[in-house]
């Protein structure tokens, strides 16, 4: 939820989560994550898909150092 406010209060922020998601989007094949839909996506959608895949790169990279 502290996400959601801060995308709220600061449009610079969500440009940069749209960003973000967009390019791990074209990476995983994901199509519909193009800028233009994620600009129609509610705070809370921008706020929950930029940590879905910043959590699984993690765990990603996690792996590859085991």
């Amino acid at each position: 939820m502290r996400d959601v406010l801060y995308l709220m209060i600061n449009s610079e922020i969500r440009r940069e989560y749209e960003l973000c998601i967009s390019q791990q989007g074209e990476q995983t094949g994901h199509k519909a994550l193009v800028m233009t839909n994620l600009q129609q996506m509610s705070h809370l959608s921008v706020a929950n898909l930029y940590w879905y895949f910043k959590v699984r790169d993690e765990s990603e990279l996690e792996l590859v150092e085991m």
